[in-house]
């Protein structure tokens, strides 16, 4: 074990929720596998319910390295990893997961890239001798759609840029830091995203099976993941909350097609009364989840408020459908343009008008 009056050269921030148990198995692992490098383990606690900053704790009384934060405000991921790198002394930073999924033996590999001169080292699934231990074929498709979305937005990411294990030259972060988004889906796209012709390596390792706890990975985490490439590629130019409002409403499109189709075959309905379910529907739907999840700062509580923004949500979002079909149709009729481009252009200046009325009368801010 590394002497505990030695300074740090590599820091290794781990981000906690409900870990307990997992953190007794990985520290002893790591200590071993960093004997040979000084080092500091840091674990970045969300104040989690099985006691797993007490846990720490207690562990680092036999692991001296080790150091621990319990954090109480601005829980997350992202947010727990920037806190981890803003208290670390050394001069490489590394991150990885509590669940035993990432292989801490392949550390030292990282580090020596870091040594040579790398400023960014991704353990990668995807690399020469990386792979995935026993995925299903939906998890499997899931990571490489996300994977695809993020290559097509950035062509310059590298092979796994889904990945929470990474290493980098402290400097790097220090460089970043003011330009990150502490509320960023992921940190190692928010780096290779911003940074600008840095030198990238990669590791190849095999991803295990989780032992204990829970799985993060849920609907709203996919979510955030499509809202943060769009946040990263349309920065500047759109707010986080339009994106958020454009997506929420490409869900709608779903339900309005779900619920029309259902009018029709089940209800027997014509087209022209089918439509106006599937419509009705989906004014609903999207007014449903932009108050739970586009404007959560702002939300609408109480019977009174949610029926008085319903009835304006409404009436903003017709008059955003007449735009939409009104432009359609000039620039089809009049102009020539093709009918599948100018319904495109009528949704895109729709939505304008939907977002902007909306956020400044249903959800406005106080």
């Amino acid at each position: 074990m590394v002497a505990k009056h030695q300074t740090p050269v590599l820091s290794l921030i781990i981000p906690t929720y409900n870990e307990a148990k997992n953190i007794e198995i990985l520290i002893p692992r790591l200590a071993k596998v960093l004997a040979k490098i000084p080092h500091e383990i840091i674990i970045a606690d969300d104040n989690s319910p099985d006691k797993t900053y007490d846990t720490a704790l207690h562990l680092r009384k036999k692991f001296p390295r080790l150091r621990a934060i319990c954090r109480t405000h601005n829980r997350g991921l992202s947010p727990a990893e920037i806190d981890g790198f803003q208290i670390a002394e050394g001069k490489y930073l590394a991150v990885m997961d509590a669940d035993l999924q990432h292989d801490e033996s392949i550390l030292p590999d990282m580090f020596r890239k870091l040594e040579a001169g790398a400023e960014l080292v991704v353990a990668s699934r995807k690399a020469e001798g990386g792979g995935v231990s026993d995925w299903s074929r939906f998890r499997r498709f899931i990571s490489w759609g996300a994977s695809l979305m993020a290559h097509l937005l950035f062509p310059r990411l590298p092979s796994d840029p889904m990945s929470g294990y990474f290493a980098l030259q402290a400097s790097l972060f220090q460089r970043l830091s003011a330009q990150i988004n502490p509320r960023g889906f992921k940190i190692l796209l928010e780096i290779v995203a911003k940074a600008k012709q840095i030198r990238v390596a990669e590791v190849g390792y095999v991803f295990r099976s989780r032992e204990h706890g829970e799985s993060k990975l849920s609907g709203a985490v996919a979510l955030n993941y499509l809202i943060a490439l769009a946040e990263l590629r349309f920065a500047g130019i759109f707010s986080r909350e339009y994106l958020k409002f454009i997506l929420v409403g490409f869900t709608g499109i779903a339900v309005n097609q779900l619920v029309f189709t259902a009018a029709r075959r089940f209800g027997q309905l014509p087209d022209e009364k089918a439509l106006l379910f599937g419509i009705e529907a989906a004014i609903l739907w999207n007014f449903s989840i932009n108050n739970l999840f586009t404007f959560r700062d702002q939300m609408l509580r109480g019977m009174g408020r949610v029926m008085r923004g319903l009835i304006f949500f409404q009436a903003i979002c017709l008059v955003g459908a007449y735009i939409n079909y009104a432009t359609a149709l000039h620039l089809s009729h009049f102009l020539g343009f093709n009918i599948y481009l100018a319904n495109t252009i009528g949704i895109v200046i729709a939505s304008f008008w939907n977002y902007f009325l909306n956020a400044n009368t249903v959800w406005r801010k106080a």
